[in-house]
């Protein structure tokens, strides 16, 4: 289970958190409905948080002053959220953004072993021949971790160490994602010798944090609701 630590006894400023210059930060602004990344520049205690411009298309994707945006991070073992606002844009000496600093803060301990149940349509890609026919192939994840899935297919898509590409949308918080997640096939059983279809114990490798941040909000979510 994940757990949340959002309690007096237990919540921390921001400053406490260890937030490094340079770590990534996931904010999201709901209208237009924009999921973005940027990085932290820095922080002033108790006044602002310093991060640098989103970019899309090497093009740099405008805040509105006073717009509120909703902020995820990975930080070590723990997802951090919060809401904050845009406080200013700096244009000089290059441009970047002062976000009023968090006062509210949702922590959530991740676990690895975190597992849900579900039934969620995949696809199944691959960057290389590996002599099983045309891609991308249809399946189903019927469990899954921020880690790897369990996942079921009519048919074949390849052998115990062969790389594959999981492409899935989920929903996180009433936003849509669509990840395309690296995958190793770890384990493999044929379900059913008549329709040939088979069981696939996939490990998700060098995902990016906010594809992890995606992972875990959807299983913290998904846990939730079961």
């Amino acid at each position: 289970m994940v757990e949340d630590t959002n309690s007096k006894e237990g919540q921390r400023p921001f400053e406490a958190l260890g937030v490094s210059v340079g770590s990534s930060l996931t904010i999201e602004t709901m209208s237009p409905n924009r999921r973005m990344t940027v990085k932290v520049m820095g922080y002033a205690v108790g006044k602002s948080l310093l991060v640098t411009p989103p970019m899309k298309d090497g093009k740099e994707q405008l805040l509105e002053i006073g717009e509120v945006v909703a902020v995820r991070m990975l930080i070590r073992k723990q997802i951090c959220a919060f809401e904050t606002r845009v406080k200013y844009r700096s244009l000089q000496p290059y441009s970047y953004y002062h976000l009023e600093y968090p006062t509210e803060l949702v922590s959530l301990q991740v676990r690895s072993s975190e597992r849900v149940d579900v039934n969620l349509p995949v696809l199944i890609n691959s960057d290389f021949d590996i002599g099983m026919g045309d891609w991308p192939k249809q399946a189903s994840i019927t469990n899954m971790s921020k880690t790897g899935a369990a996942i079921t297919c009519s048919n074949s898509f390849g052998e115990k160490g062969h790389e594959v590409i999981v492409v899935l949308d989920i929903d996180v918080s009433g936003l849509k994602r669509s990840l395309a997640l690296n995958s190793v096939i770890r384990n493999k059983e044929l379900l059913n010798d008549e329709s040939g279809s088979y069981s696939f114990g996939v490990q998700f490798v060098d995902l990016k944090d906010e594809d992890t941040l995606s992972l875990t909000g959807f299983i913290y979510e998904n846990d939730l609701g079961g």
